[in-house]
């Protein structure tokens, strides 16, 4: 006895057909599957639990849509292979399994009798077919049904200024959403980069505490939408509006803008505005608790509830995919969103995560004190400093060349005692004080907490070397991040404080003491141990349990810059390898990729320590994010860095691998800037 599933909507499964009668199996709403199509190869399901005869699925009269069942035995090796190569969205493995198992139970118990009128093995297989394509369409990409036409989209965009989404649509406590503007902004195809049509919403969420600041979003709507969104994250203590429109973090100088691609872009600044500080008090908003869970994590699932209501309100159907694209703290919040809202994401990129906020400021602290008791190191000593790094560090990857890549075996050949003045006292740029060692062994060292904080953490890891003087912002790397222009000082002056000086002054003072006096210099973490404990649960992106995210289907791909001074590098590392231990590697293999990106400043600059040459550390992530989703195509274990020129033709000036964790780039002959020179090589210590 045959069976051919047939395909309806030019493509998607409506009945199946048992000795030529129909039997109805699953019909999809035709607002989620008018076509199927996917550029991956055809999908066959195999071996579907069929003792007599056999299931076969042929291609409809549409070229594109997929093969879908070519079958004789074996639901849970069909169903397994399927889902390890991600070719079919079905959201949990483990539950279908459990579903086809109990109905096979059912059968054998079952199989001399009429219950339910299931009389054969192949009217069984059918119900487990239903059971299988139930919660999904059979698509391998989801496809969107029409949208409006142009001209009726720009007229929507027209009428969007003062509607109202309402509390009860966003899935935290929450005031309304009131949309300020809605306005069509013309397409740019000379700009860098260009931009596209699109209709640009701004807007505000009311907060529930009268006294806590309005959520400010932009939600940017292309007139050409590919179905998708992208969620940025933002940066540092946030209180900027992220309008979407900037490129993506390591984005090549040619690089389409995700909204130039098609995706729907929104960001957020997270439930304050920065402007209402003094400069030294960024972190002012931490004494207002609402605002603290907003930046914490509630503002990014609010917008992205409201953006989702926006985007159905405009288009006429919801995305078929939701990303969140951030680095450092918009880093944080990817991952945020992986653990405390997996069903809202399908991807997350999550570049240089600051993964322990809670710890952060303890953490530079910790190298910022002995600074203000005679450590600092002057500008003028920061170039040798990276020299002699260098000169230790550099032959490790197989090529002397000013870059650091072999990133764990560099530390155990830098001997800080060698740079030691005579005597311990400082005499001049050559050398470092005792006092000035004394820090620069506190940078490199971890920082423990007197106790645990939830998840488990009682310390933050130390930073790597590597790349102390690249340009980095408005200074060089190491001056920007840990030593500043002057010695820090109880003020905070804007002027001459270090980044990790500003923000570890106003974390312990608003968010930790609550007290805008309170002396940075003599923050005691036993003092506040309670405080601290429940800033972690807020703040903290350190669960490693991503099991109901990867389930889902959702994937997450992670990049960490090993000569990153802002963030320890070894934070993102130890917490994927924690998800690891917590969900299996096998789980991790399908479903998560770290990246590391030797050398790289935590703005993603990097440069040769001897000659200032650029060092390629360019790279796209959303795409392969996408692939991934959509496609079921996992990232190839090296993707492609670059160095371009900033404005066109883009010339490419060099080009090397960034290798998938715990690999890094070993020289092995050739051009040192053409990536075919390099082949990834694990890095210990």
């Amino acid at each position: 006895m045959d069976a051919i599933v047939g395909a309806a909507d030019a493509g998607c499964i409506e009945a199946v057909f048992v000795a030529d009668r129909p039997m109805k199996v699953w019909r999809p709403d035709s607002r989620r599957c008018s076509r199927c199509t996917s550029e991956a190869p055809r999908v066959r399901i195999q071996r579907l639990l069929v003792p007599e005869g056999r299931v076969r699925a042929h291609l409809t009269s549409n070229p594109s849509a997929e093969s879908l069942i070519n079958a004789t035995s074996g639901v849970r090796s069909m169903h397994s292979r399927q889902l390890k190569s991600g070719r079919l969205n079905w959201r949990n493995a483990e539950q279908h399994a459990i579903l086809i198992d109990s109905s096979l139970r059912w059968h054998k118990k079952r199989k001399n009798g009429d219950q339910m009128n299931y009389r054969s093995p192949l009217r069984l297989a059918l119900l487990a077919l239903s059971i299988l394509l139930g919660s999904e369409t059979i698509c391998a990409k989801k496809a969107m049904a029409a949208l409006p036409s142009a001209e009726q989209l720009k007229a929507i965009c027209s009428t969007l200024a003062g509607r109202v989404i309402p509390a009860a649509s966003i899935g935290l406590p929450s005031g309304e959403a009131t949309i300020a503007s809605g306005t069509i902004v013309a397409a740019n195809a000379t700009a860098t980069p260009a931009t596209p049509e699109f209709c640009r919403v701004n807007g505000s969420i009311a907060p529930v505490d009268p006294a806590a600041q309005l959520i400010n979003f932009q939600i940017n709507l292309p007139i050409a939408w590919n179905g998708k969104a992208v969620q940025y994250g933002g940066g540092g203590y946030n209180g900027t509006l992220i309008t979407g429109l900037a490129p993506l973090r390591d984005a090549a100088s040619d690089d389409p803008l995700p909204l130039t691609r098609g995706y729907v872009t929104f960001g957020t600044d997270s439930g304050h505005q920065a402007s209402a500080f003094a400069p030294n008090s960024v972190g002012q908003f931490g004494l207002n608790d609402e605002m603290v869970v907003n930046y914490a994590y509630a503002s990014y699932k609010k917008v992205r509830d409201v953006s989702v209501n926006m985007i159905g309100m405009f288009y006429g159907q919801p995305p078929s995919r939701v990303y969140y694209f951030g680095g450092s703290e918009g880093g944080r919040e990817g991952l945020t969103m992986a653990q405390r809202f997996p069903a809202d994401y399908d991807g997350i990129v999550s570049v240089v995560p600051a993964i322990q906020l809670s710890m952060i400021g303890g953490a530079f602290l910790h190298h910022e004190i002995p600074q203000v008791h005679g450590g600092w190191i002057p500008p003028a000593k920061l170039g040798m400093f990276a020299k002699f790094v260098a000169d230790r560090c550099d032959a490790l990857d197989g090529l002397v060349d000013g870059v650091v890549n072999n990133y764990l075996a560099c530390p155990s050949h830098v001997d800080l005692k060698e740079l030691r003045c005579a005597n311990g006292a400082d005499s001049g740029e050559t050398c470092l004080s005792d006092a000035q060692i004394a820090t620069v062994v506190a940078l490199h060292s971890p920082y423990e907490l007197p106790f645990a904080v939830p998840n488990g953490l009682a310390a933050y890891p130390q930073w790597l070397y590597g790349n102390e003087i690249t340009p980095d912002g408005r200074s060089s790397h190491m001056m920007r991040w840990i030593t500043g222009t002057a010695a820090p000082n109880a003020a905070v002056d804007i002027d001459t404080s270090s980044i990790h000086w500003l923000y570890a002054a106003n974390f312990v003072r608003f968010f930790v003491a609550k007290d805008a006096l309170f002396d940075p210099s003599t923050f005691d973490p036993n003092k506040f141990r309670d405080r601290l404990r429940e800033l972690s649960e807020l703040l903290d992106s350190t669960n490693p349990d991503l099991s109901a995210f990867f389930a889902r289907g959702g994937k997450l791909i992670m990049r960490s810059n090993t000569g990153d001074l802002a963030l320890s590098p070894l934070a993102a590392i130890n917490y994927f390898n924690s998800v690891s231990a917590r969900v299996g590697q096998a789980m991790v293999d399908r479903s998560a990729r770290l990246f590391i990106s030797p050398a790289s400043t935590h703005s993603g600059a990097a440069a040769s320590v001897t000659d200032g040459s650029p060092v390629p550390t360019m790279v796209d992530l959303l795409d392969p994010l996408d692939r991934w989703v959509s496609d079921g195509a996992p990232p190839p274990d090296a993707l492609i860095q670059t160095v371009k020129e900033n404005s066109p033709p883009f010339k490419l000036l060099g080009s090397r691998p960034m290798c998938r964790y715990p690999d890094y780039p070993r020289y092995t002959s050739g051009d040192r800037l053409r990536a075919e020179s390099y082949r990834c090589t694990p890095s210990a210590p």
